[in-house]
């Protein structure tokens, strides 16, 4: 009954009855927001759904021209399946839109294996605006490769940062050693306010050459804001320490 409500409103000439229903269908075939799992009629769901033509009418409303039913019709492709929900993705990652853009951008994440949707993404990092600038970061986390790492270590340095923060989780799931030997070259940056999320990831995936490395840091560089790098490294060479003794 559920299923045929939603597949209706989002059908409806009903523009109020359209967005009410488009919420309704992310909640029910996204992912959980705690474990970030499927839940386990998902794939159940989207096929009744695809039988009362709900993908149909999604990408009919990508094109719509309220950018809040675009908005919300990329939220629920980000988690359909299949080749027709990419190439909405992909062509509304290039919205006008900035929200419209974050979502469609954001919605890549599921595709770490199509080389077209690492490259927007990549692409992404150096967006105007800043939360396009964090879903991409966060997408990329799933993303493998020199491609995305190096955009990657661009957003580490972001302006924004929460888009730092972003890149920093992110780097986490790409190659340890190569990530740590790029790390170690950003401390004679010459803005050190913005090293937090650097730092940070430092101390998720350090060594103990690490942490020593750290407890050195700001007391030989020339940087404009020692005291606050230095917390910062201390900080991190802590946590390093704490994880090697468990």
């Amino acid at each position: 009954m559920a299923l045929r409500s939603i597949a209706r409103g989002v059908q409806s000439d009903n523009l109020s009855v359209v967005l009410r229903a488009l919420r309704r269908l992310t909640r029910l075939i996204g992912r959980d927001s705690e474990t970030n799992e499927r839940t386990d009629d998902w794939q159940h769901c989207i096929d009744q759904l695809s039988e009362l033509s709900v993908l149909d009418a999604l990408l009919s409303l990508v094109e719509h021209q309220d950018p809040t039913a675009r908005e919300l019709a990329v939220d629920a492709l980000a988690n359909w399946p299949g080749e027709r929900a990419l190439g909405a993705l992909m062509k509304l990652s290039q919205d006008e839109v900035n929200e419209v853009r974050a979502s469609a951008v954001g919605g890549l994440e599921e595709w770490p294996e199509t080389l077209e949707a690492t490259d927007i993404l990549v692409a992404a990092v150096e967006d105007s605006s800043w939360p396009v600038r964090w879903r991409a970061a966060r997408a990329l986390g799933c993303h493998m490769g020199r491609d995305a790492e190096d955009a990657l270590f661009v957003a580490l340095l972001d302006d924004d940062s929460n888009v730092r923060c972003a890149a920093g989780e992110a780097l986490e799931h790409h190659n340890s050693d190569r990530v740590r030997a790029r790390l170690r070259g950003y401390f004679d940056y010459p803005s050190p306010h913005m090293l937090d999320a650097a730092l940070d990831l430092f101390g998720a995936i350090g060594t103990e050459d690490d942490a020593q490395f750290l407890a050195k840091v700001g007391s030989w560089m020339n940087l404009s804001q020692p005291s606050q790098v230095k917390r910062w490294s201390r900080d991190a060479s802590k946590r390093i320490r704490a994880r090697a003794n468990r």
